[in-house]
Order: structure tokens, then C-alpha cells, then sequence
């Protein structure tokens, strides 16, 4: 079999084990929706009357294919609090989070490169231990914390960038809308940027060490020339973090939007568990899953490019 179609294999079975996974975790979860609307005085008679309603009295294994079925075909059903559709919401809410998440990944990637390279070059030096130390200290900081000491600074203080919040109009509104997210994707991209110069460090301290480091140094180039030939083989360590990584930063993203009140698909999904929308929750999921499995598998094929001898 080759890499390609193992690896395509191994996203089509990650996919579906995750939505096996998701499908039933929720509904072995304490409380349901009709729980959730009639209230816990509620008879068994009408609680039970809502969950036919709902179709929850079938079997668990023709839901799901109902599911699934319908998702294949682009339906993700509707959600049960609102009475809308499921994908238009998702829609909507990833115009805010998709931006977040993916502005915050650039400029944590070429941030940690940049610093982890230069922490390697002097790691005997004042710089490269203030760097590690300032990576260690980004790992120790919440989240919430970071975004909350740059609005006290940029938004109550200096009052340069808006504290939070979200224009109606959308990306209508270009200018309004990215001035919004620019402290948020600072916030997220400052806890990620943390995590990533280690491995940047790390790979770059691995070359200086080899014998390509020292030949191109006896050719006369400088130290941060001669690094430089090995900025492919530095970025593709930290890529392939930043998609395992995809998971916590969505975790990341949905205390972000919580902090800066933004309408993203993180404060979404925590409302709608809270609702028990269980339609709504699992195709968020789905999407949330199909989107990390994907981006892992382009992330793999673009490291296979930067790393020849991966394919060895």
C-alpha cells in the first residue's frame, strides 16, 4: 500500500471511529433534552412522549446511520432548541473561529521558527536562555489570563483595539471585523507560539550539531546562514505539532471567544451542551473532527515535501 492511500485510509477510519465515539458519549452523558426543556418534575409519560418526538426511542444503530447518512449528503440536521438548520449556524459561526484559529497558527509557526532557530545559535548565551525561560513561563500562563492582562492594556488603557466583541455586519465590515479578532489571535497564538519553540529549538540545536552545520560553516557562511539551510527541516517538526496540536487549540479557541465575547463555534458548542442539543452538538463535532483529521493529512503530505527522507 502506498503512503498515500495508507494515510487517506487511516483518515477515513479515524473519522468514522471519532463519530462512532461522539455519537455514543452522548448519549451515555447524564440528562437529555427533554429532560433539559420539561424540567426534572416532568412525568416519565411526558418525557417520554418527547423523546419519541425527538426519535429517540429507535435504536441507537439506526440513529446513528440516520446520521450519517444525512451528513454524507450535506444535511446536518436541525438544531432541537432553535428549530434551525444546523448547518447554517456552523456556517455562520465559523466565519469568526476559522479565522481565529488559522491567523494564530501562522504566526505561532513562523514565530516559534524564527525564535527557536536563534535560542539554538545562542544557547550558551543571555538570549537563549530568555527564550526558553519565556516559553516555559507562556506554557505556565492560562489562557484567559493573557487575554484578559492584553485588554487591560490595549483596550482599557491604551485604548488602541476594541476589548471585544463582534460587528453584526460580519466580514461586511473588513477593517471593524479584523480589528476585533487582533488581540483574540495574539491571545491564542502567544500560548501556542510557547509550546512550539521547544520543537523548533530542539531541531535546530540537532543541525548545528550535525555535519552539514559544520561543513557550510567551514565554506565561510555565517552561523545564521549556515541555519538557514536547514529552515525546511526545522518548520516540518513544528507543523506537524501545530496539527496534533489542532485539538487543544480549539480548546484554546473557545476560552479565547469566551473571554473576548466573540461569536465563534466554541461558545456555540459549550451553550448547546449545556442545552443538551444533541443534534446540534454532534454535528459540530462531526465538522470539528472532519476538519482536524483533514488538515492533519495535508500537514503530513506538506512535511513529506519539506522532508524528503520521510519517504524513506
Amino acid at each position: 500500500m502506498s503512503g498515500v492511500v495508507r494515510r487517506i485510509s487511516i483518515t477515513v477510519v479515524g473519522i468514522a471511529s471519532s463519530t462512532v465515539l461522539v455519537f455514543v458519549l452522548l448519549r451515555v452523558l447524564p440528562g437529555d433534552i427533554a429532560t433539559s426543556r420539561l424540567g426534572v418534575s416532568a412525568t416519565p409519560i411526558a418525557l417520554e412522549q418527547l423523546r419519541t418526538e425527538y426519535g429517540f426511542n429507535r435504536p441507537l444503530i439506526v440513529q446513528y446511520l440516520d446520521w450519517i447518512l444525512d451528513a454524507l449528503r450535506g444535511d446536518l440536521g436541525r438544531s432541537l432548541v432553535s428549530g434551525d438548520e444546523v448547518r447554517g449556524e456552523i456556517a455562520d459561526r465559523l466565519r469568526v473561529t476559522m479565522p481565529l484559529v488559522i491567523f494564530s497558527s501562522l504566526i505561532a509557526v513562523v514565530t516559534a521558527v524564527a525564535i527557536g532557530r536563534r535560542a539554538a545559535l545562542r544557547r550558551n548565551r543571555a538570549a537563549g536562555i530568555v527564550a526558553v525561560s519565556l516559553a516555559q513561563i507562556g506554557l505556565a500562563i492560562p489562557t484567559f489570563v493573557i487575554g484578559i492582562v492584553l485588554i487591560v492594556v490595549f483596550a482599557v488603557q491604551l485604548r488602541v483595539l476594541p476589548a471585544g466583541g463582534f460587528p453584526t455586519a460580519g466580514w461586511g465590515s473588513p477593517f471593524v471585523a479584523g480589528r476585533s479578532l487582533v488581540l483574540p489571535v495574539v491571545t491564542l497564538s502567544l500560548t501556542q507560539t510557547a509550546i512550539l519553540v521547544r520543537f523548533a529549538r530542539s531541531r535546530s540545536l540537532d543541525f548545528v550539531a550535525s555535519d552539514a552545520f559544520r561543513t557550510a560553516r567551514a565554506a565561510g557562511r555565517t552561523t545564521d546562514a549556515a541555519l538557514a539551510t536547514a529552515s525546511r527541516l526545522v518548520l516540518s517538526p513544528v507543523l506537524s505539532v501545530t496539527a496534533l496540536q489542532l485539538s487543544t487549540l480549539l480548546t484554546g479557541a473557545v476560552v479565547v471567544e469566551s473571554v473576548f465575547a466573540l461569536p465563534g463555534l466554541g461558545s456555540m458548542l459549550v451553550r448547546d451542551i449545556a442545552n443538551r442539543d444533541v443534534t446540534k452538538v454532534q454535528s459540530t463535532l462531526l465538522v470539528l473532527v472532519v476538519g482536524i483529521f483533514v488538515i492533519r493529512l495535508i500537514v503530513e503530505f506538506i512535511n513529506d515535501r519539506l522532508d524528503p527522507r520521510r519517504l524513506t
